[in-house]
């Protein structure tokens, strides 16, 4: 079956424009921020690495998860694949600038990585395998077929991470994993299956040329068992391809042609108005069994892919390419398209009545373009991918390669506040941390990032990993989780005393001090007792100026302003 990847053309840079701050105080505006990193994330040794996707965990660290061939590196560790394509995943930690570990998992064929999260301290890999033999630490996943999805986990220790187990996702038929959510014990995994396909205990055989699944495996620590799985099955070509999670809500969207039923025969149908169209759908997991409680569909007469989907309380965005068109989502009609366009559509979930709110398309001048990652936070959504030519978004003009964009979710419409591009990058991954906003993908030469430059000296894609700061998030930062601090005094001079209240497990907080730039000031770790912490932070020599104090206990953040004078 299909399998996503992109093209990635050179171009000149288009201009990167200065940060206007919240903190600088109401007068500042959205305009596109700058670059504040860029690296590479894998450096090959004249070979091939690229980095499809990166996540953060509760503490500000990221993962970043990909496949080389040869010897790629992390700062001071290095990996060597056991045969045409392995897959990695390294933990960058932000404050000490450097990788703390790095794993690789595969066999002498070619074995690719689609998926990563992360949970506590655990981390997921998901994707497939060609190789005869796969391995993952000391667990070998044999090939039944064509390709084979597999699922596996790593436990981060802090400066070093191991694999625990490794399942896999297939049969005698061309399978595949290409997205994995986790919470706490709950790991959830989608994609495509041919042929017949156990899951466990649980047995799928396809209807058409290949189906869809969704399947939840509760993670035992050292190994894990499959508690339910669900099919989306019809006639033509379906799979899963990505998944946000929300409590005990879990939504998958993927692609069907011709009538497909989600939940298999007697399910939720859908049916396509071309080959290939987009759904959407969402599933309530009850512990020991799920099912699927509403669907969506959108599409036009040719191929439209989903390939990215977030979710911000009843809010569900996906995006993805079309085909040509025009698409319909809804009410809403898409321009058509010279060939390949990107599309952002949201869905606002009431139950029964559930439908496309709005949805935004657009395409490059050479035909080829992609959203290829989403994410979202309040009324915030932002899109990454790639494109060839020129693209207008919103009323900014990008000239070739990357792009990344922000929109504002107005309810029943939506507005854009910024857009920009790097020349010669595709992004395939986007993670927020914080006001962060991390980018992560691959780059065929030596790219620039605003007034960053990443080397690329070989003939083959490199992955990078790249960030900006976002100040819009900074300050909405404390209306999205559950802490709440106080700094007085506040204007200050000298010092400042930082008083928080106890949080249920967490045991300490983790206090960042970032000026007007974003850049960081200072950061440091403090014990978190059962009776609060109140804690002096010192100012001296400090310009002053408007700063932000940023409190990070367990899965909560609150940021607050300070005054420096």
């Amino acid at each position: 079956m299909k399998h996503f990847f992109f093209l990635m053309q050179c171009g000149p840079v288009a201009g990167l424009l200065l940060i206007l701050l919240w903190l600088a105080g109401p007068a500042a505006r959205a305009q596109a921020p700058a670059w504040q990193t860029a690296m590479a994330a894998g450096q090959s040794s004249g070979q091939y690495s690229r980095t499809p996707k990166t996540a953060t965990d509760a503490n500000g660290n990221i993962y970043v998860a990909g496949d080389f061939v040869g010897t790629v590196t992390f700062g001071a560790i290095s990996l060597t694949s056991a045969g045409s394509n392995d897959v990695f995943v390294a933990k960058w930690d932000p404050l000490a600038a450097r990788f703390l570990w790095a794993q690789r998992a595969g066999g002498a064929g070619y074995d690719h990585c689609n998926g990563l999260a992360t949970t506590g301290t655990s981390v997921y890999l998901t994707g497939y395998f060609m190789s005869t033999t796969c391995n993952f630490g000391s667990t070998a996943l044999l090939n039944a077929g064509d390709r084979d999805g597999f699922l596996t986990k790593l436990t981060d220790m802090g400066t070093s991470g191991t694999i625990s187990w490794a399942k896999q996702l297939g049969g005698a038929g061309f399978d595949e994993a290409f997205n994995v959510v986790a919470s706490g014990a709950n790991v959830y995994v989608t994609g495509e299956f041919a042929g017949q396909v156990a899951f466990g205990s649980f047995s799928l055989a396809s209807y058409g040329l290949d189906d869809g699944y969704v399947a939840k495996l509760t993670d035992a620590g050292t190994t894990a068992s499959f508690v339910w799985v669900q099919a989306i099955q019809g006639g033509g070509s379906d799979g899963g391809t990505a998944l946000a999670l929300n409590g005990t809500s879990l939504y998958v969207a993927g692609y069907f042609s011709g009538s497909a039923q989600c939940g298999g025969y007697g399910g939720l149908g859908l049916n396509s108005s071309g080959n290939a169209d987009v759904f959407v759908a969402k599933l309530v997991d009850a512990g020991s069994t799920g099912g699927f409680e509403w669907a969506r569909s959108g599409g036009g007469p040719s191929d439209d892919k989903p390939h990215d989907i977030a979710v911000e309380g009843t809010n569900v965005y996906v995006a993805g390419q079309y085909e040509g068109g025009p698409p319909r989502f809804g009410l809403t009609t898409l321009p058509v398209g010279t060939w390949n366009s990107i599309f952002v559509a949201k869905l606002t979930d009431n139950g029964a009545r559930t439908g496309f709110t709005w949805a935004w398309g657009a395409g490059g001048s050479n035909g080829q373009s992609d959203a290829l990652a989403l994410v979202a936070r309040g009324p915030y959504v932002y899109a990454a991918g790639y494109f060839s030519g020129t693209i207008t978004l919103g009323t900014t003009t990008l000239t070739g390669g990357m792009f990344l964009c922000k929109l504002v979710d107005a309810g029943s419409s939506y507005s854009f506040a910024w857009a920009q591009s790097t020349d010669a990058a595709g992004a395939t991954a986007l993670a927020l941390f914080g006001n962060r906003l991390y980018v992560a993908g691959a780059l065929p030469t030596t790219t620039a990032f605003g007034s960053l430059i990443v080397p690329n000296t070989g003939t083959t894609p490199l992955g990078f990993l790249a960030s900006l700061t976002d100040p819009a998030l900074t300050a909405t930062t404390a209306a999205w989780g559950t802490l709440s601090f106080s700094l007085a005094p506040n204007p200050a001079h000298t010092a400042t005393t930082v008083q928080l209240p106890a949080v249920p497990a967490a045991p300490a907080a983790i206090l960042t001090l970032t000026d007007a730039l974003g850049r960081l000031v200072h950061t440091e770790t403090l014990p978190l007792p059962a009776t609060g912490l109140r804690h002096a932070l010192d100012l001296k020599g400090l310009a002053p100026g408007v700063y932000a104090v940023q409190v990070r206990a367990g899965a909560v953040t609150a940021t607050q302003r300070l005054v420096v004078e």
